[in-house]
């Protein structure tokens, strides 16, 4: 290698990007700025901003409460408060850069097992709340007793960590895990314990369903024995060290467990319920995915918007016809929509107004709260209706004369009630109390609104939450009442019939979910479906159910065989003749927590001390040390190092330092990076001294003396460096890019002669010396980027959405240069699952230094961009290239139809053709250029390693350099 092709300046596009820049990639956007403060307790430190001041008091009481418990169970005692840091709702808590990466809907808090950080969001009621809470304070206990014993709660499978955390925070087997159970023990695919480390078996039910059968049988402490076990053999050696049976025994004992407290009876028999499978009209293999929720159905019962990973990679909105589910159209999607952050699909289902000509769907749109309405059926979008009084809306419906429309939101981390107008925007609150207030239905006549609540069941002042009843509320004097349900129940979702008689609700009553009817004269309930697993949508809250206005027709989703199905059943309507025992207007009210006397049930404001949050650095992180060593033809190397994280308790700032010292004193490396994300602009510097090794050569020759002479000449680079970048990010999808940096480097050659005896072989002499190869080199680099990226990844490439960057990189100094890039990137679905990708990226270098030969080489490895070819001598000195690729791309577990090969390694099945232009300085005129075409096309696969993508191609170049097939290895993501 010759030292033409050190590199001397440093370029944006050329380098790694400094203070955590990124080529492509989604946007991590803060659209808020809270100001935090802390609020200590005993055992905490509860971290919280001024909205959600009276809901973070109430999550402090119930964090002690939860310590007082599980320090007694598991035996355990904080040597300090822990923090916990409280966002007022999943919007919030999406931008928090305590995770680099987005954080999913699904996602409803998490421990940081670093630094011990217990994170959320108020969830939709403080029951929910008070829950996930309770599971994240499992796992600070987890973290904190291995920490204690040289263990990692990283090292712990999910199943045993996830498992433990919601047993312990549920301590029963609820309807919605005995659902899931249920539908495996009746297809008979109960997983064994040694499956369950397989992602397919969802590890938060089937581990807490495993750590109930553990404790029912072994007794309660086998739980906390489990998690103190030093026995090796990861979980299942810790479950046969405190039950003394092996993972087959225990499997037996445990499927049999199952099998019992997942038979319900019916509630009207005692025997066994085995009821006929109502209408499926969307399923898994039948116009949906695996994951269909929230059916809405139009007023004439037509057509069903729902919502479904139905092309296998996002949640999006789909319109079909409500007899057979066929699909019409997809009305959004989130995943592929620079605007939309989240379509609310686990809480929240959309509303057709009473004339079926419009439908409102809840959405995060920029980080903020909208309600999205659409024409219907067409599917257009008609408006958006931001509502920024409030920090996330679920389950809108309209009222009869289309004028308003009411839902439920969180916002200071309770969920309330609230209606709009539907033209002005103007805001009216209904409800205003800590109680959970969910999925309002508007009565026929427009006075009244239907809801789910659990303030009849719940004590405030106790910080108990009952199960949900169903209320009406008067929509002029805001007076709740008592509508009823099923007592001991689950009683959610309400839906009024058109003629104003009855309400139809989902109802867990006999351990399973099923659509229930109520008569509001009377009182009385029947029971509409009765399914086998259970009438649910994600979550034991999630909306499950829609009716047709004139209330013949209820779609629903229903969990079976693993999926969310839609399904569809006749209702039948009430009686007219049926006589009032229990008149509505005599039954319980209450008034809305607006008009409690002040104190009722709240808690004590100042019972914890409150402070101000001062962000400062602590330390972090401390990577694991190395120590390299090793010899060869280049003489022999001792390496150390070790990398050193700061941060503050928000992650809004990090300062990151790793060092590195060596046998030579060329080995010595230092680099230090800042980032500070503390708003919406995001910056970083970063600077150290990087030394390169960039070049090496040896030669042997015989000296008349018969001796051995090896000279090694190697060729190192020491960067001296400082740069800065800033971004903006407009939305998840579109940023701007701007940094400024200097490289000073400077060159050393080495040589070292060594003599060799010619008999025997023995070291006579050794001699090396250095010299300055090149004359130090100062650069000064500038660019800026605009980026846009709504790609959504499949098993090893971006399968749906688009990508572009457009960049400008002027650089100044002892090489003056010019870089421009243009990359474009589009991939579409036409056929499932196949995708079809297609790029076109430019790169020019222009102005007096564009040939430079000291530049970094634009192109490393041509299997990057043309597949069938290596880089040479002529391609590495581009100076400006263009490229085409059109790729065709399909999991090769959809392909083969079996979704296993997927699960096991991701592994996705090309067929692609290549074609690129590069413009070389000419050999003969270093004043002109020539250029070169090369083109291939070939099949291939990639495979996706846990993260590491490995590329095995079968090419064929085409054109002159044509010389027939060959296998090409890469290792990196389809472009």
């Amino acid at each position: 290698m010759t030292w033409t092709r050190i590199l001397v300046a440093l370029g944006l596009l050329s380098l790694s990007a400094p203070a955590g820049a990124q080529y492509f990639g989604r946007n991590k956007v803060q659209y808020d700025r809270f100001d935090f403060a802390i609020l200590q307790t005993p055992h905490f430190d509860v971290y919280y901003y001024a909205s959600e001041q009276s809901a973070a008091h109430v999550a402090a009481e119930l964090a002690e409460r939860w310590y007082a418990r599980l320090s007694a169970e598991l035996d355990h005692r904080f040597a300090r408060r822990q923090p916990i840091i409280l966002y007022a709702s999943h919007a919030h808590f999406a931008q928090t850069s305590i995770l680099n990466g987005t954080i999913a809907d699904g996602i409803g808090g998490f421990t940081d097992h670093l630094a011990g950080r217990v994170v959320l969001p108020f969830a939709a009621g403080l029951g929910e709340t008070d829950h996930v809470l309770g599971h994240e304070i499992v796992h600070a206990f987890q973290r904190d007793i291995l920490k204690q014993r040289g263990r990692s709660l990283a090292m712990l499978p999910l199943w045993f960590a996830e498992g433990m955390a919601e047993y312990l925070s549920v301590r029963e087997l609820d309807a919605n895990t005995r659902m899931w159970l249920r539908d495996s023990a009746d297809a008979d695919k109960l997983p064994s314990i040694a499956q369950l480390d397989d992602p397919r078996w969802f590890p938060y039910r089937y581990g807490q369903a495993l750590w109930e059968f553990i404790a029912k049988t072994y007794g309660e402490s086998a739980v906390a024995n489990a998690l103190t076990s030093l026995a090796k053999g990861g979980g299942i050696g810790r479950l046969k060290d405190v039950t003394g049976k092996d993972a087959a025994e225990l499997t037996d004992e445990w499927h049999a467990f199952i099998r019992k407290a997942t038979t319900e009876p019916c509630p009207d028999s005692a025997t066994p319920c085995h009821a006929e499978e109502p209408t499926r009209i969307i399923g898994p293999e039948q116009n949906g995915g695996r994951m269909n929720v929230a059916p809405a159905l139009s007023p004439d019962g037509k057509y069903v918007v729902f919502l479904s990973e139905r092309d296998g990679y996002s949640v999006d909105v789909y319109l079909a016809d409500a007899a057979h589910g066929t699909v019409t159209r997809k009305l959004l999607s989130a995943a592929t929509d620079a605007h939309f952050d989240s379509l609310q699909f686990i809480d929240s289902a959309g509303a057709w107004d009473r004339r079926g000509r419009s439908f409102v769907l809840a959405t995060l749109r920029d980080g903020r709260p909208a309600l999205t309405i659409f024409d219907m059926p067409e599917g257009t979008v008609r408006a958006e209706l931001p509502v920024p009084a409030v920090d996330q809306i679920f389950s809108p419906a309209w009222s009869p004369d289309g004028r308003r429309i009411a839902f439920s939101a969180l916002k200071g981390g309770f969920t309330d009630l609230f209606m709009v107008d539907a033209k002005s925007g103007e805001l009216r609150q209904l409800t205003a109390d800590p109680y959970s207030d969910l999925q309002p239905s508007w009565s026929p006549d427009g006075t009244t609104i239907a809801f789910a609540t659990d303030r009849f069941s719940s004590s405030l002042a106790a910080l108990s939450f009952g199960r949900y009843q169903l209320a009406l509320v008067g929509v002029d004097d805001g007076v709740v009442r008592l509508a009823g349900g099923m007592p001991d129940a689950k009683n959610i979702d309400p839906h009024w019939t058109a003629d104003g008689r009855t309400i139809v609700f989902v109802s867990d009553a006999g351990g399973v979910s099923n659509i229930h009817e109520m008569d509001l004269r009377t009182g009385r309930v029947t029971r509409v479906t009765d399914v086998p697993t259970g009438v649910s949508g994600i979550t034991a809250l999630s909306p499950a159910v829609s009716i047709s206005d004139a209330g013949k027709l209820a779609a629903f989703s229903m969990y079976w065989r693993g999926t969310y199905d839609i399904r569809t059943v006749a209702l039948t309507p009430a009686d007219a003749a049926a006589s009032a025992d229990a008149p509505l207007d005599a039954r319980t009210s209450v008034p809305t927590a607006g008009a409690m006397p002040a104190g009722d049930g709240g808690t004590d404001t100042d019972a914890f001390a409150s402070r101000k949050y001062a962000p400062k650095l602590s330390l972090a992180e401390v990577g694991s040390p190395y120590l390299s060593a090793g010899g060869g033809a280049f003489g022999s190397f001792v390496r150390a190092g070790i990398s050193v994280g700061f941060g503050d308790m928000l992650g809004e700032q990090s300062l990151d330092t790793t060092v590195q010292v060596g046998k030579d004193s060329t080995d010595n490396a230092l680099v230090t990076s800042y980032m500070n994300k503390q708003s919406r602009w995001n910056w970083g510097v970063s600077g150290g001294r990087i030394p390169a090794l960039v070049g090496a050569s040896q030669s042997i020759a015989t000296n008349p003396d018969g001796s051995l002479e090896r000279d090694t000449m190697e060729l190192q680079q020491v960067h001296r460096q400082a740069a800065g970048i800033v971004a903006y990010p407009f939305n998840r999808a579109q940023r701007v890019e701007a940094s400024v940096g200097v490289d000073s480097i400077a060159f050393d050659e080495r040589d070292t002669a060594t003599i060799y005896s010619g008999t025997t072989g023995a070291t006579l002499s050794d001699a090396t010396t250095h010299r300055a190869s090149a004359p130090t080199a100062t650069m000064i680099t500038t660019g800026a980027a605009l980026v846009y990226d709504t790609a959504v990844f499949g098993a090893a490439s971006p399968v749906l959405g688009q990508r572009y960057r457009l960049a400008f990189a002027p650089a100044f100094g002892d090489v003056r240069v010019f870089t421009a890039v243009g990359d474009y990137r589009r991939y579409f679905m036409p056929v499932r699952p196949f995708t079809l990708a297609v790029r076109g990226e430019s790169v020019a270098r222009l102005g007096s230094g564009a040939d430079d030969p000291r530049l970094l080489p634009l192109i490393w490895n041509m299997h990057d961009v043309v597949r069938g070819f290596d880089t040479d001598n002529d391609t590495i000195r581009t100076s400006r290239f263009t490229v085409g690729n059109v790729e065709l791309r399909a999991p090769l577990a959809a392909l083969l139809h079996r979704e296993s090969v997927g699960a096991m390694l991701p592994t996705e099945a090309i067929a692609f053709a290549d074609c690129g232009r590069f413009w070389m300085p000419s050999a003969a005129d270093a004043a002109s250029t020539r250029a070169t075409t090369l083109c291939s096309a070939g099949i291939g696969t990639r495979i996706n390693a846990a993260g590491f993508i490995f590329e095995f191609d079968a090419v064929r170049p085409i054109g002159a350099l044509s010389q027939g097939w060959r296998l090409d290895i890469n290792f990196l993501p389809g472009f």
